[in-house]
């Protein structure tokens, strides 16, 4: 039998819990939308609202309308990361994860040459980056309160009180939140169980 931390990164990083979609919007959809040869789209959100966690969603899916996905993750420290052109061609999709890293020139620029080759576009950025957009992530408490309960794999009743004040701290990031419940649990010795042969059982103490 193994303890684990729940918000250890294995189970909070990027494509380990499904994204919550709202109302009128789905995987379903979005690869619609990208399917058109040089559609390009946007998902616009802040830091930790979900956005890394939609695009490895995404990622399985492409398939299913005929795209071939190449992504490229820009950030403060690799923002002279290639986009590989030259793996592009019918059928591909590029995603740039973290858009804003690119000057208002190469934003133009990698727009304008996918539009000339034909390819489509998906980034990922914080605010309105002059691509139409698609979907806008936000992080709401009700949101992270059901995440964490996910993650704490039992009935977090209560322990509400404490989540929300740790939430309040830096309210609408979900991955800091998270961060900051791994140390809450360490704190309180609060883990899940695992088994050799069974799923994760319930929070133990």
């Amino acid at each position: 039998m193994m303890q684990r931390n729940p918000f250890s990164t294995c189970f909070t990083r990027p494509g380990s819990i499904s994204f919550r979609f709202t109302e009128g919007n789905s995987v379903e959809s979005l690869c619609h939308q990208l399917a058109k040869p040089r559609a390009q789209g946007a998902i616009v959100g802040p830091h930790g609202s979900g956005k890394s966690t939609l695009l490895e969603m995404l990622s399985s899916s492409w398939s299913s309308v005929g795209l071939i996905e190449q992504r490229v993750r820009l950030t403060a420290s690799r923002k002279r990361e290639n986009i590989p052109w030259e793996m592009l061609g019918d059928g591909s999709l590029l995603v740039i994860d973290g858009f804003e890293q690119l000057s208002w020139g190469q934003q133009r620029w990698v727009r304008f040459y996918c539009w000339r080759m034909g390819l489509r576009l998906l980034v990922t950025c914080h605010v309105n980056c002059g691509v139409p957009v698609l979907l806008r992530t936000e992080a709401s408490w009700p949101l992270a309160l059901e995440l964490a309960s996910q993650l704490l794999a039992c009935d977090a009743t209560s322990y509400e009180n404490e989540l929300h004040a740790i939430w309040l701290e830096d309210p609408g990031n979900i991955r800091d939140f998270f961060f900051r419940l791994y140390h809450w649990c360490e704190s309180h010795g609060l883990y899940r169980l695992e088994h050799a042969d069974s799923p994760w059982q319930s929070l133990s103490v």
